[in-house]
């Protein structure tokens, strides 16, 4: 499965990424291979579990920063037909557009 979210630091300023840092590196320390784009984290899962789990991990994380605010926006693509990666998805999209130049 591949998990996208985003993770929110309400009253911490404008700038919200050094709130950010400890939630990635709680994906760090459990393993997990993440992406990071302008806007959200991607990574992969085994299970709904194992997503959950590291997406409350990281929530929990940025209130240990002193913020006391955390909003948390979750997408989760769960294909259960054959196995998927970020890296797959990708490709096919890339190939796609080679095709139709």
């Amino acid at each position: 499965m591949i998990v996208e979210f985003s993770v929110v630091p309400i009253g911490g300023g404008v700038s919200v990424s050094e709130f950010l840092v400890p939630a990635l590196k709680e994906l760090e320390r459990r393993g997990i291979r993440y992406e990071v784009t302008a806007m959200s984290t991607i990574f992969e899962a085994e299970d709904i579990k194992e997503a959950l789990d590291a997406i409350g991990a990281a929530h929990e994380t940025i209130f240990k920063t002193g913020i006391k605010r955390v909003i948390t926006l979750i997408r989760i693509d769960d294909r259960r037909d054959k196995k998927v990666s970020m890296k797959n998805k990708v490709e096919s999209l890339i190939s796609k557009i080679k095709e139709r130049s």
